[in-house]
């Protein structure tokens, strides 16, 4: 397997042994190395990561089963809801390598399109994006099946891929 090497900056395929990004124009090559990610094929698709979701969406629909009975009003049961997707969300990406439960039962994990792992600034932008994607007419996650890299709005938001790991 080679790896294929991606723009730094915008996360772009590169040209073998391109000195700048033609997609956005930043330097690859100098004081740095190229970053490296996954090869093509290496990308988790649609409906892996269509199947990762649902798993996640069950186990979250346990406190939100709770919020239900328990908090009175839609905007209170609304917020709480938000603060749990998020906590759950941002929080397995950063505390499990990228990858929620959902996601490691299939095997797949969220990293930065350059390779690294993901951090707190893109996890909580890439969360956001989950939603900008939802409002949409699930036009960002729909994309998935259609990019080189299998990225959805969410990823483009928040420079990621979500890459196979077995």
């Amino acid at each position: 397997m080679t790896l294929q090497t991606f723009c730094p900056a915008c996360g772009a395929a590169l040209v073998a042994g391109a000195v700048f990004c033609g997609s956005c124009g930043a330097q690859t090559t100098g004081g740095g190395s190229v970053a490296t990610a996954a090869a093509a094929g290496d990308y988790a698709g649609f409906w892996m990561r269509f199947a990762a979701f649902i798993i996640d969406a069950i186990i979250l629909m346990i406190p939100n089963g709770i919020i239900e009975v328990t908090v009175e009003g839609a905007g209170p049961q609304l917020l709480l809801r938000l603060v749990i997707s998020a906590l759950y969300f941002v929080g397995f990406w950063l505390l499990n390598d990228g990858a929620t439960p959902g996601k490691m039962a299939l095997g797949i994990k969220v990293q930065m399109a350059n390779g690294g792992p993901i951090d707190a600034g893109p996890a909580v932008l890439r969360w956001i994006g989950y939603y900008v994607s939802l409002v949409i007419l699930l036009i960002g996650y729909i994309m998935i099946a259609f990019t080189p890299q299998k990225r959805g709005l969410h990823d483009y938001i928040a420079g990621t891929v979500v890459v196979k790991t077995r």
